[in-house]
Formats: structure tokens, sequence, C-alpha cells
């Protein structure tokens, strides 16, 4: 990853926090106003604090971590709050507003660390803050002349570490520790003014392929605080969340719930104000999907919610740009085809509209590919039924359980080694798998080679590039590997392709021993070891492809079994060589005619 995408964040992230500092002393608030602004308890009134990983919801975290390791993301979120915190005063029937229309920016960049944990830095800042107390009000509130003000909030840093990965396992965990840095500005209700934590559990899952719900448990550790006759501080986190897609692939609604309960137990009289909640409703909009480009999934958040106790507020309105995923992002899920998509885009009828005019998601509910009458989404044998002739599951009965149908199996009661009338046969003399009555030569077997292997006559493929014969597979092309490696180029996948099927194909081939073979040019242990690392390369490729590997064996030469002399170009280049050598090829084995020599020239 490139460090200027890596800086980009974090630069704007000190930027945004020498400016919120600088709000923090307008130079037009006198002594007085300081004074009155040291009597507001030091307490971080923010209740919204939103979750930075791209797996998460709003408030609410995910169990997942980006895919992409060392992938920087982020963005940020703008909320405003309608009265967040008012108090009877005086007399029970006075409403004071304590704090009144604040605006907050929370600007974040997240870093997957690995494939289970992801480290993100989060600022908030307060941008504008009013309160409808009076001057007369100041000696309890303190905060009569504070009006209009601003400051940086409490610096948070977020980790996450993933525990059961909900691409594995019907559920997701995930435990999230939050620390904050009293970092914020004094008298205004933006910090704790000394370090507080929160330890939360993430448990995720998926209630169908359309959805991602969580679920979030945990505790906040802060100081005790009076504020205003309410007890605040320590507390029990609580939250849901749920993402949905709504009628298009790129864009989800989100429902968020959260609340908190205090954890003192000496107050017997534990009111609302002191139990905040707030539920929240958003849209999350992807403009950039698709795409291999650090930007990928930058999408828009647009929300409102409500809420009751302190730090509740009676309307939120919020904004965010981020990379938050949409539609379960890595998970992988299309929600273009099916779904939500079917409530506004219904399937046209299949009987007077063109197959090629169906769209995909509608193809497998209305197509009946055997004309069963059963759907090809529903039918398990979507090609081989007959209607009034099909069991419950669209395929054709078959009691004798020989795989030629009842309908058409003229020995219904007789399974076993059938003809294609669904009758017992006795005879396959070559032991290739084809009947004697439709086998042109009965008694040599066929090579399976993809050319002609279903008249059952042993041949060879002229366009093949590998072919057996007596104790040897030859191959046509050489085998190329990187300049002093052990590493085959991708142009030899096709032949070793070709090597392996033969294998595969051809069971009565018995060991074989791939060998590697140098040049006498360089020290001889080290040909001899790199002989030795490219023909066990070549083993893992062919055991990869579906070789038993209890048929290959590998050795490596280095230049005692030249074939050619080592005192010319061309010579060397035959020296440099891989070789198939069968051992245990029956005596009695049909194999294809050897053509010209098929030893490979390796890019030593």
């Amino acid at each position: 990853m490139s460090f200027h995408k890596l800086l980009v964040p974090f630069a704007l992230l000190g930027m945004l926090l020498i400016s919120s500092l600088a709000m923090a002393d307008p130079t037009d608030l006198n002594a007085n106003t300081d004074r009155l602004r040291s009597q507001v308890p030091k307490y971080n009134l923010q209740f919204w604090r939103p979750a930075p990983n791209p797996g998460d919801y709003l408030t609410t975290y995910g169990s997942m971590i980006d895919a992409a390791h060392w992938r920087v993301t982020g963005g940020f979120y703008a909320n405003y709050a309608h009265v967040p915190f008012k108090i009877k005063y005086t007399d029970e029937s006075q409403m004071k507003n304590v704090i009144v229309n604040p605006v907050f920016l929370d600007l974040y960049a997240s870093l997957s660390l690995f494939s289970w944990a992801e480290i993100a830095v989060v600022m908030p800042v307060l941008l504008y803050e009013d309160t409808d107390t009076t001057f007369q009000d100041s000696k309890v509130f303190g905060l009569s002349q504070a009006h209009h003000a601003a400051g940086a909030g409490d610096l948070r840093v977020v980790v996450k570490g993933k525990i059961l990965d909900l691409n594995k396992y019907p559920v997701g965990l995930a435990l999230i520790g939050d620390l904050s840095a009293p970092t914020g500005k004094k008298g205004v209700f933006v910090s704790d003014d000394m370090v507080s934590f929160t330890i939360n559990a993430a448990l995720e899952f998926n209630p169908w392929d359309k959805a991602r719900m969580a679920v979030n448990v945990g505790y906040r550790y802060r100081p005790k605080r009076d504020i205003y006759g309410f007890t605040m501080g320590q507390a029990f986190i609580i939250s849901g969340a749920t993402s949905i897609p709504f009628f298009h692939q790129d864009l989800d609604l989100l429902l968020d719930l959260r609340g908190e309960i205090a954890t003192y137990p000496s107050d017997d009289n534990l009111t609302q104000d002191e139990r905040p909640f707030e539920a929240d409703l958003a849209f999350r909009y992807r403009f950039l999907r698709g795409t291999t480009e650090w930007w990928r999934g930058f999408a828009m958040t647009l929300g409102v919610g409500t809420g009751i106790g302190i730090g509740g507020p009676d309307v939120r309105a919020f904004l965010g740009l981020n990379f938050h995923w949409v539609n379960g992002g890595m998970l992988g899920w299309d929600y273009e085809f099916g779904g939500f998509m079917s409530a506004v885009d219904p399937c046209p009828d299949p009987d007077v509209t063109p197959p090629s005019q169906i769209p995909e998601r509608c193809r497998n509910v209305l197509v009946d590919s055997d004309g069963d009458t059963i759907p090809d989404k529903d039918d398990k044998c979507p090609f081989a039924g007959r209607a009034g002739q099909i069991d419950e599951f669209g395929c054709s009965p078959d009691r004798d359980g020989d795989t030629i149908p009842d309908y058409a199996d003229l020995c219904p009661d007789e399974g076993g080694r059938v003809d294609r009338n669904g009758c017992p046969v006795k005879l396959d003399s070559d032991g290739d798998g084809l009947l004697d009555e439709v086998d042109k030569c009965p008694y040599e077997p066929e090579t399976f080679n993809g050319y002609e292997d279903e008249d059952g006559c042993p041949d060879a493929d002229p366009d093949a590039l590998v072919e057996l014969t007596a104790g040897k597979i030859n191959i046509k092309e050489q085998v190329f590997f990187e300049t002093s490696k052990a590493v085959i180029k991708s142009e030899s996948f096709e032949l070793l392709n070709q090597v392996a099927q033969l294998l595969i194909d051809n069971p009565h081939v018995g060991n074989v021993t791939v060998e590697g073979h140098t040049d006498s040019r360089g020290k001889y242990d080290y040909n001899v070891k790199l002989s030795q690392d490219r023909a066990e390369s070549v083993m893992k490729y062919l055991v990869d492809r579906g070789v038993d590997s209890k048929r290959l064996n590998a050795v490596g030469y280095g230049p005692d079994r030249p074939i050619d002399s080592n005192d010319t170009k061309e010579g060397r280049a035959r020296n440099r060589r891989v070789e198939f050598v069968v051992l245990g090829l029956p005596d009695d084995a049909k194999t294809p005619a050897k053509s010209e020599s098929s030893n490979s020239n390796g890019d030593w």
C-alpha cells in the first residue's frame, strides 16, 4: 500500500484537531465566562458515537473485518441534536434546556491490520452548542454566558478483534475495545476530563440471505458524575442494528438501537434520564463498487433518530461520507437478483416472453428446462424429467437404481451394470468401462484423453500436448520456470493440466516419477537442489489438480543424466528438462504409439 494513501486520512484528522483546538478559545470570551464554564460538570454528553470500521453499522459494531490487509478507510459523520439535555428548574413545572442544538463532527480513519484485527481513530469535534439558561440560572448551570460554544471532544481509539468468522460459522463474534483520551474542551459537556474506556462484544448473524444483524453488549467505565441531580458514569451498554437492501443493489436501510443503564446500586431512584436510549433510522447508498481501487465502497449515510434521557435528543439528524459496507459488502451477496428487487420488478410471464428477454434473476424461477411442470429452481433433475413421470423432486423414478428411469427401463427391477435399455450386461472384456456391445475395440482399453473417448479404442489425440508411451509420459512442450526458481510459469499450466488429466483418466498407469534435470553449468550442489525443488513443484501442481499423491514421486538428478552434450547451447537446452517416468505400467496395457521426443526444456 502506498504511504500517501495512509497519510491522507491522518493528515485530515490532524488538521481538524488543530482547527478545533483553535475554536476552543475564542477571543471574545471574558474571564467571567471561563469561571462560569468551570462550574459545569466534566462529562461527555455525546451519546451518538459512530462505529468507525467498514463492517460496522451506525453506532453498533459488526463482527466482520475488511478482507484487504493494511487498507485504510475512514470518513466523517456530522450530526445535529435538538435539545439533548433538559431538566426541571425552580418549580417542578418549568423546564430548562441545558443544551440546545449541538452540532458535532466525527472524523475517523480505520486500518485493517490482519484478517482478524482492525484499529481506528475517531476525533469528535463540537462545531456549535448553545443553552437556554439565563444569567439568573448561572449559579446552578454555569452555562448562561457560554453561548455559541465550540471545541474538540475526547479522542477515541477503537480496536476490534475477530473471534468467529461469519463466513465460516452460523454467527460472527468480535471483541471491541474503545479507549477515550481527555483531549476535549472543558465546560461544554464534551469531555470526561480523564481516560475512559468501553469493552463490547459484537455478535452478528444473517437471519436470511438478504440481511445482516448485530447485537452488542458492553460496559463503559468513566468517572462518576453528579449532573445537576442525576448520577451518571459507569454503565452497561446494549445495542442492536440491522442492515437490509432497499429495492436497489447499492442502497441499504439501517435501523440502529442503543441504550445505557447506570451501574450504581446505591441509587435507588434511578430515573429514565439516567437510562438514555436512542433509535436511529438511516439509508446508506454506495457510490462506488466492483472496483479494485482503494476508494472502492465509498458510500453516503443519511438518517434521523430520536431518544430519551441525558444525551438522547428529541430529534437527531446525521449525514456521513464513509466506506461502510452496503448489502453485505465483502460477504459477496448480490441483491440485484431476487429478494427485494422482485418486489419492484416482477418476473415476466415465460409463456409470452422470449427467453432472451427474461432477466437472469428470474430464469431459475420461471424456466422449466425438461418440461416436467417443476421449475428448475425446485427441480433436482432439471434436464431429465417428464410430466406425469416424475417424483416429488422432479426426477424420474428409478426403483432398481441403475440410473435408467423407469419409463425407459425395459428391466425396471434389475439393476447393477445395465445396457442402454436398463437390462443387465455381462461383459466389459477390456475393463475400460464401455460395454462390449458399444465398444468398437472390446479387447483393448480406451485411452481416455478427451479424443474420441466414446469408441472404446486406444488412440492418441494429435492436438494433445501429452501422450502416454511405454514407460513414459511424453510432453510436447517445455515446462517453464522462473529463472533460478522452482516457480512454474503460467504458460506451462495448460501442459501440466493435460498431464494431470491423463493420469486421472488412466488409473491403470502405475506410479510416476517426476524427474528434474539441469545442464552442467553452475555449482553441482545448487543444480541438484534446484532440480529437486522443480520436480517437487511440478508434483505439487499435479496433486493440486486432483492426482493422487500416492501415485507420484519427485527426484532431482541435477546434471547427472544429460541426454546431449553440455558443450553447445542447444545441447544444454535439451539437458534442462522435466521428465515423467512411469513405474509399474502393466505389460499388457494398451497405450498410444510413441511420437516425437517430448523432453521438456525449462527456462533455467
